[in-house]
């Protein structure tokens, strides 16, 4: 009977370890995760305060700010391009062989990222493997039923869950 408690414990453990990141949060909702935010106008109100006009007083005389100066943001100068159309022969040319020498250094270096990235996600990481092996030789242990076994599954599923952790840590 001892086996079949034990059993369930671990795996109600291993179950509550694998929920959702939200279900910690679970009496704060956010109803609108999942759709998309109207864009906020950009009236501003005219009763908003900037902070560092505030200032606390004692005495009974207002205290006055000198008028902060606003100085114009730089306007970008607007630039004169020529459409595909429009432009000469030798200047198509040349906008072709430039076109063509970005995309041969895109398609090189998208083509050298692609080997680490397809490399980094085919393999699990060493603390999850080793929680996965822990875990399995832990409940296995404990399934065999035996004074030494239930030490050594014990400690095998302690490890397992200590490296579950330290990788739930890194995540």
């Amino acid at each position: 009977m001892k086996i079949n408690i034990t059993v369930l414990l671990a795996i109600v453990v291993l179950a509550s370890c694998s929920a959702p990141k939200y279900s910690y949060y679970f009496d704060h909702t956010n109803y609108y995760a999942g759709k998309k935010q109207s864009k906020p106008s950009k009236e501003v109100s005219p009763l908003a305060v900037d902070p560092q006009q505030l200032t606390a007083s004692i005495s009974d005389q207002p205290v006055e700010h000198s008028p902060v100066v606003v100085e114009p943001a730089a306007v970008p100068v607007a630039t004169v391009e020529k459409t595909y159309l429009q432009m000469s022969k030798s200047e198509r040319k040349e906008l072709r062989h430039h076109l063509k020498t970005e995309l041969k250094s895109y398609m090189a270096s998208k083509k050298a990222d692609s080997g680490q990235s397809i490399h980094a996600t085919q393999g699990m990481d060493h603390d999850l493997k080793l929680a996965a092996i822990f875990g399995a030789v832990g409940l296995v242990a404990l399934i065999i039923s035996g004074d030494a076994f239930y030490i050594i599954g014990g400690i095998a599923l302690l490890i397992g869950v200590v490296f579950f952790v330290k990788w739930l840590i890194r995540q």
